[in-house]
């Protein structure tokens, strides 16, 4: 019981760690916009996607949500793969290793579906016209790194 409280008190940590680092708002708006440069998040596209005032809002809402569901998914990942790195050290059963990886491996699988997610609740804000000219610019960008 104790080593769930000492659990609880470092995900809260982490979670707070990150929060004020800000990493969860810019991840958030490149998780939305994952083709645009690291510069350029759907809002720079405004006016050329003609998105309304209700629009924006509706997007900066949904990238808020993102921000504390992907800072709290990176804050359990940090801690699987401490527990994880303490487990290889004392040389802990293969059994209970196994466990961990699989534990870590979930985390990042939630992780990521978070990201589709919440992409895919942002594209449904957007009109048909928008998110093919959305998907055009972020093509664009796409071939504009490689």
């Amino acid at each position: 019981m104790r080593h769930d409280g000492f659990k609880m008190i470092g995900l809260l940590f982490v979670g707070i760690l990150l929060a004020l680092l800000g990493s969860g708002q810019a991840s958030a708006q490149q998780a939305a916009a994952p083709a645009a440069t690291e510069k350029n998040t759907i809002f720079d596209y405004k006016a050329e996607l003609k998105l309304t005032d209700q629009q924006e809002q509706q997007i900066r809402q949904l990238l808020t949500e993102l921000s504390g569901d992907l800072d709290l998914q990176r804050a359990r990942i940090t801690i699987a793969t401490h527990e994880l790195a303490e487990m290889l050290k004392k040389e802990a059963p293969l059994e209970q290793i196994k466990k961990q990886l699989e534990q870590e491996a979930a985390l990042r699988a939630t992780l990521s579906y978070e990201d589709i997610s919440a992409s895919r609740r942002i594209n449904a804000v957007l009109s048909a016209e928008q998110l093919k000219h959305w998907r055009n610019i972020q093509e664009t960008s796409r071939q504009g790194r490689k």
